[in-house]
C-alpha cells in the first residue's frame, strides 16, 4: 500500500530543522525506529541526502535539510509536500505564494465556508470568468465531484460543490487542500489533516456521487439527448462523454472529428487512468458504414484490458491536443441476483 504524503507550512525554525509528523513516521518506520538518513528528490532532478534527528520519540529532517531549503529558496509561509517513493526516499513539491509548478494549496478555515480562491495563474486565460460560470471536475480518491467556478468579490473561486466534499468526508477546519491541475478545468484533490498527514478516503464508504449522464448509449441507442460536454484548455480542446458498455463502441461524431478520422483511419492512444497503475496502448479504428460513423477495433480486448463488463457506466475524455482517449472512471453495473 502506498504510504501517505505529508505536508507542512514552513516557519523560520523549519528552515534548519523540519519535523516529520509522528503519525506518518510511525506508519513508515514504526515507533522509535527509523533510518539515519533519507533521500529527497526535487522537481528539477536534484537529489539531496538529509539526515534524521530523533528527540523524545519525534523525528526531524536535520543535517542536509538546509541545503534543500537554500536550493529551492524556501521561505516562511510556503507549503512543502513530501511524497514517499519508498521508506527512505521522498519526492518534494513546494508552493510559493500558494502556487507550485503543477497546482495550488489552501486551508479549510471553516466547515461552513465553501469559497476557495483559485490563483489567476492556474486557470486558462481563454475564458472571461466575470461573464459566465463554469463547472470544474475534481477527482478525490475514487470519487468524482462537480464544483462550480464563479467570480466572487473580484476573485475566481470554487463555490458550490466544495461544501459537498466537506460534508461527505466530515472534514474539520484546519485541513489542507492541494489541487493538482490536470487540464482545462479538471483537478485532482489531495487532502491533508491538521497533523499534516494525507487523509486516505479509499476505505471510506460514502453515498455514490451522482453525475448527470452525458451522451449515454446502450446497445447503440441513446439514453440521453444531451450532447457531449466540450470545453477549452489553453492549447486545444477536450470533450467528455459517458457510455454504458455494450457489445461494440461507436465514437461520438465530435470525437471522430477531433481525431480527424475523416481524413484517414488511424490508431488512437487509449489511457486507462481508472486503473492503478494506469495503462496506455494504441487502439485501431474502423469505419462503420451501417451506423455512418467510426468505431474502435478489438472492443472485446479493450473491455478485457480495462476490466469492463456489459452494463458498466464509463466516463471518457478525449484530449484533442494529445489525441488521447482517456477512461477516467468506471461505475460497475449492479447485477440482480
Amino acid at each position: 500500500m502506498r504510504q501517505p504524503s505529508l505536508c507542512r507550512v514552513i516557519n523560520r525554525s523549519d528552515e534548519l530543522l523540519m519535523p516529520i509528523p509522528s503519525d506518518d513516521a510511525a506508519t513508515m518506520w514504526g515507533v522509535d525506529k527509523g533510518p539515519t538518513n533519507v533521500l529527497i528528490e526535487t522537481n528539477d532532478g536534484r537529489t539531496f541526502t538529509v539526515f534524521i534527528s530523533v528527540s523524545k520519540g519525534k523525528f526531524f529532517l536535520f543535517n542536509g535539510w538546509s541545503d534543500v531549503v537554500t536550493h529551492l529558496r524556501l521561505t516562511s509561509g510556503g507549503l512543502v509536500i513530501l511524497n514517499p517513493l519508498d521508506c527512505t526516499k521522498f519526492k518534494l513539491t513546494y508552493c510559493v505564494n500558494g502556487v507550485s509548478h503543477m497546482g495550488f494549496w489552501t486551508s479549510l478555515l471553516s466547515t461552513s465556508s465553501y469559497f476557495t480562491v483559485i490563483p489567476e495563474c492556474i486557470l486558462p486565460k481563454s475564458h472571461d470568468y466575470t461573464l459566465s460560470d463554469l463547472i470544474s471536475t475534481i477527482y478525490l480518491s475514487n470519487k468524482t465531484f462537480h464544483v462550480k467556478i464563479e467570480t466572487a468579490g473580484g476573485k475566481v473561486c470554487f463555490t458550490n460543490g466544495i461544501d459537498v466534499i466537506v460534508s461527505l468526508y466530515q472534514l474539520e477546519a484546519g485541513c489542507y487542500f492541494y489541487f493538482t491541475k490536470w487540464f482545462g478545468y479538471s483537478f485532482h484533490l489531495t487532502i491533508f489533516g491538521k497533523n499534516g498527514v494525507e487523509m486516505n478516503f479509499d476505505v471510506v464508504n460514502v453515498d455514490e456521487v451522482e453525475v448527470a449522464p452525458v451522451d449515454c448509449v446502450k446497445d447503440s441507442n441513446p439514453i440521453s439527448d444531451d450532447p457531449p460536454v466540450l470545453a477549452e484548455q489553453e492549447v486545444g480542446r477536450y470533450i467528455r462523454f459517458v457510455r454504458m458498455v455494450a457489445e461494440d463502441f461507436m465514437l461520438p461524431d465530435d470525437v471522430s472529428a477531433m481525431a480527424k478520422l475523416h481524413l484517414g483511419l488511424k490508431s488512437i492512444t487509449i489511457r486507462l487512468i481508472h486503473l492503478s497503475p494506469s495503462i496506455e496502448f494504441p487502439n485501431g479504428t474502423r469505419r462503420e458504414m451501417k451506423e455512418k460513423g467510426y468505431a474502435l477495433r478489438s472492443w472485446s480486448r479493450f473491455m478485457n484490458t480495462a476490466g469492463l463488463e456489459v452494463g458498466d457506466t464509463v466516463y471518457f475524455c478525449f484530449d484533442e491536443l494529445e489525441q488521447v482517449l482517456i477512461v477516467e472512471r468506471v461505475v460497475p453495473h449492479i447485477r440482480r441476483t
